[in-house]
Protein backbone atom coordinates (compact mmCIF):
# COMPACT_ATOMS: atom_id res chain seq x y z
CA UNK A 1 0.00 0.00 0.00
CA UNK A 2 3.19 2.07 0.77
CA UNK A 3 3.95 1.90 -3.06
CA UNK A 4 0.35 2.78 -4.06
CA UNK A 5 0.19 6.24 -2.05
CA UNK A 6 3.97 7.19 -3.55
CA UNK A 7 2.20 6.18 -6.76
CA UNK A 8 -0.49 9.27 -5.98
CA UNK A 9 2.32 11.56 -5.19
CA UNK A 10 3.12 11.32 -8.75
CA UNK A 11 1.29 13.63 -10.85
CA UNK A 12 1.44 11.67 -13.54
CA UNK A 13 -0.12 8.67 -12.03
CA UNK A 14 -2.82 10.87 -10.24
CA UNK A 15 -6.08 8.92 -10.64
CA UNK A 16 -4.43 6.44 -12.99
CA UNK A 17 -6.50 2.86 -12.11
CA UNK A 18 -3.54 0.63 -13.76
CA UNK A 19 -1.66 2.11 -10.66
CA UNK A 20 -4.69 0.24 -8.25
CA UNK A 21 -4.92 -2.97 -10.65
CA UNK A 22 -0.92 -3.08 -10.00
CA UNK A 23 -1.09 -2.64 -6.03
CA UNK A 24 -4.08 -5.65 -6.01
CA UNK A 25 -1.76 -8.18 -8.39
CA UNK A 26 1.12 -7.20 -6.18
CA UNK A 27 -0.16 -7.68 -2.57
CA UNK A 28 -2.91 -10.05 -3.75
CA UNK A 29 -6.01 -8.29 -2.74
CA UNK A 30 -8.60 -6.35 -4.36
CA UNK A 31 -9.40 -2.89 -4.21
CA UNK A 32 -13.00 -1.74 -4.40
CA UNK A 33 -13.53 2.14 -4.83
CA UNK A 34 -16.37 4.33 -4.18
CA UNK A 35 -15.93 7.13 -6.08
CA UNK A 36 -18.72 9.02 -4.74
CA UNK A 37 -17.39 8.92 -1.11
CA UNK A 38 -13.89 7.98 -2.54
CA UNK A 39 -14.36 4.75 -0.18
CA UNK A 40 -11.03 2.29 -0.57
CA UNK A 41 -11.51 -1.33 0.76
CA UNK A 42 -8.86 -3.69 1.01
CA UNK A 43 -10.03 -7.14 0.47
CA UNK A 44 -8.71 -10.77 0.63
CA UNK A 45 -10.39 -12.17 -2.56
CA UNK A 46 -9.17 -15.68 -1.22
CA UNK A 47 -11.57 -16.01 2.23
CA UNK A 48 -13.27 -12.28 1.58
CA UNK A 49 -11.65 -10.93 4.76
CA UNK A 50 -11.62 -7.23 5.05
CA UNK A 51 -8.24 -6.15 5.89
CA UNK A 52 -8.55 -2.47 5.89
CA UNK A 53 -10.82 0.26 5.29
CA UNK A 54 -9.96 3.55 5.01
CA UNK A 55 -11.41 6.85 2.92
CA UNK A 56 -9.32 8.65 0.55
CA UNK A 57 -8.98 11.87 0.27
CA UNK A 58 -7.79 14.73 -1.79
CA UNK A 59 -4.70 16.04 -0.26
CA UNK A 60 -3.34 19.01 -2.46
CA UNK A 61 -3.80 18.74 -5.95
CA UNK A 62 -1.48 15.45 -6.95
CA UNK A 63 -2.35 13.09 -4.78
CA UNK A 64 -4.68 11.23 -1.91
CA UNK A 65 -4.08 9.92 1.37
CA UNK A 66 -5.06 6.98 3.38
CA UNK A 67 -7.18 7.80 6.71
CA UNK A 68 -8.56 5.74 9.23
CA UNK A 69 -12.44 5.55 9.73
CA UNK A 70 -11.74 6.56 13.10
CA UNK A 71 -9.95 9.70 11.85
CA UNK A 72 -12.57 10.12 9.41
CA UNK A 73 -15.79 10.23 11.87
CA UNK A 74 -14.05 12.98 13.74
CA UNK A 75 -13.78 14.56 11.02
CA UNK A 76 -17.47 14.28 9.61
CA UNK A 77 -18.26 15.17 13.18
CA UNK A 78 -16.43 18.72 13.32
CA UNK A 79 -17.79 18.96 10.06
CA UNK A 80 -21.51 18.16 11.26
CA UNK A 81 -20.65 20.75 14.28
CA UNK A 82 -19.76 23.35 12.76
CA UNK A 83 -22.50 23.17 9.82
CA UNK A 84 -24.75 23.50 12.47
CA UNK A 85 -22.99 26.30 14.07
CA UNK A 86 -22.89 28.42 10.88
CA UNK A 87 -26.54 27.29 10.19
CA UNK A 88 -27.19 28.98 13.72
CA UNK A 89 -25.08 31.90 13.14
CA UNK A 90 -26.95 32.54 9.29
CA UNK A 91 -30.64 32.42 11.08
CA UNK A 92 -29.52 34.43 13.74
CA UNK A 93 -28.82 37.40 11.33
CA UNK A 94 -31.34 37.02 9.36
CA UNK A 95 -33.60 37.49 11.99
CA UNK A 96 -31.94 40.86 13.10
Amino acid sequence: LKDWINSMADPNTYGDEMANIAVADRYHIQLIIFRAGELLTVVNPRDGYVKHTAFLINVGTHYKALVPRCELEEARRNSERLSKHNKLNLLSTSTN
